[in-house]
């Protein structure tokens, strides 16, 4: 929405002193707009979060039911897995865990493309753990497609609420105030012979 008297200095001091109906309306229609788009935000950080702790939990998951079936399969046919595989899941298990912590949580990477690419150490410990690289890279998508948007919208990132004032003196601001316009302001609103100030 374009505003015609709401800018960013505006929303960055906290606050507005409304002189017309149009101005009022406006600020009224930014304080909507920027409590739906700060639910926005945090729905999708949310979604973000939520899913790269859950994922671990997935992950454990996988990996303990992957050493089981093949635990069982190894003592029905009597095979083994070569120790170079072992380590090579073991490295991936670890690595992944390390790099996922380190970008995401540490440096607050939020890159689909870099996420995905981490992402894909999940693979040495089996191919079957493919869901976890597809919905990191889905997941960050759509974090950076609802940043992108936001960031196009008066008031990111933190949205705040506009203070609506409608203070008739002709003060701008606090530094501006005197003893004069308050008196000004008092008479114009409550007339009285002038013996209190």
């Amino acid at each position: 929405m374009e505003y015609r008297y709401i800018t960013q200095e505006i929303i960055d001091s906290g606050g507005r002193n409304i002189t017309s109906p149009e101005m009022f309306e406006e600020a009224r229609q930014y304080n909507i707009e920027a409590t739906k788009n700060l639910t926005r935000r945090q729905r999708a950080h949310s979604l973000f979060n939520i899913w790269m702790i859950a994922q671990f939990i997935y992950l454990f998951y996988k990996v303990v039911s992957i050493l089981s079936e093949t635990t069982l399969k190894q003592f029905g046919d009597g095979s083994y897995t070569p120790d170079i595989l072992v380590w090579l899941g073991v490295a991936g298990f670890f690595g992944y865990i390390g790099l996922i912590i380190w970008f995401v949580f540490l440096k607050h990477c939020r890159n689909k493309f870099i996420i995905a690419l981490i992402s894909l150490a999940v693979i040495a410990v089996s191919w079957r753990l493919w869901l976890i690289p597809v919905v990191n890279f889905l997941v960050t998508w759509y974090y950076e497609y609802v940043e992108n948007e936001l960031s196009k919208e008066l008031g990111y990132p933190s949205f705040t609420q506009l203070n609506i004032t409608a203070f008739n003196s002709y003060a701008d601001s606090v530094d501006n105030i005197t003893f004069d316009s308050i008196r000004e302001k008092a008479n114009r609103d409550h007339p009285h012979d002038g013996g209190f100030l």
